[in-house]
């Protein structure tokens, strides 16, 4: 973890320098955490609370760094690591010069450029999720039981009376009721519930949506966030 190359200076315990699974990864967790100042580093040596730690980001691709400041506000200690809990440590970032956020906030612009041309014109692969949807729950209870029938099982039921054609592709963004965190997960339109099919079957409008890759990352993010409701 500590480069020992790098002259330490006396109040920086420690240089960190992550790397993210895939550029998904990476802007999910700038989102979702970077740009509100706020990382967690998965270790099973963290530094002990109220460290002062410098964190070097790896961005996907092109391997180009920034750095940021942070201290130590949280431990989970390999003894205590579960699955959905891993070992590490979450950090509150100070300093991060106004070049890293532009240099970030560039990639992550041109990446979903890459998604989605200008002239929506090209072949499908370098669109695909071109749709996004924000889900709310209205209450935990609500989340629990989307979770409970869905989101367990790879998948979530969106409730609308005008769902998207099948084999769409969307990215899908799930809102905390409580904290108003969000998570981003993406997927395919497999089933569709025509305001007609429910009026014949009492089921509500929406459509069904598969999640895509949901690699171990995924499921681990997507454990966190339901296990929000379940701490006291």
């Amino acid at each position: 973890m500590v480069d020992p190359s790098r002259r330490q200076s006396p109040r920086i315990k420690a240089r960190l320098k992550v790397r993210f699974k895939n550029a998904n990864a990476f802007i999910s967790e700038y989102t979702q955490n970077i740009s509100k100042g706020g990382l967690f580093v998965r270790t099973r040596k963290p530094c002990a609370s109220g460290s002062i730690v410098e964190v070097v980001l790896v961005i996907p691709d092109t391997e180009q760094e920034v750095s940021a400041m942070g201290d130590v506000i949280h431990v989970v200690d390999a003894e205590a690591a579960t699955e959905a809990r891993p070992a590490g440590m979450g950090l509150e970032l100070k300093e991060i010069s106004p070049e890293a956020k532009a240099l970030i906030e560039g990639y992550i612009s041109d990446r979903l450029k890459e998604e989605l041309p200008a002239d929506g014109l090209g072949r499908r692969e370098h669109r695909r999720y071109d749709t996004r949807i924000r889900v709310r729950f209205g209450s935990l209870e609500a989340l629990f039981e989307e979770y409970s029938h869905n989101l367990s099982h790879g998948g979530i039921f969106i409730r609308t009376s005008n769902p998207k054609p099948l084999q769409e592709k969307l990215k899908i963004i799930l809102t905390h009721p409580v904290t108003q965190e969000e998570i981003l997960l993406e997927g395919e339109v497999v089933r569709l519930v025509t305001v007609d099919d429910a009026q014949k079957t009492g089921q509500p409008p929406g459509m069904g949506v598969r999640f895509d890759d949901l690699d171990q990352f995924a499921i681990e993010q997507l454990q966190a966030f339901i296990n929000l409701v379940e701490s006291p």
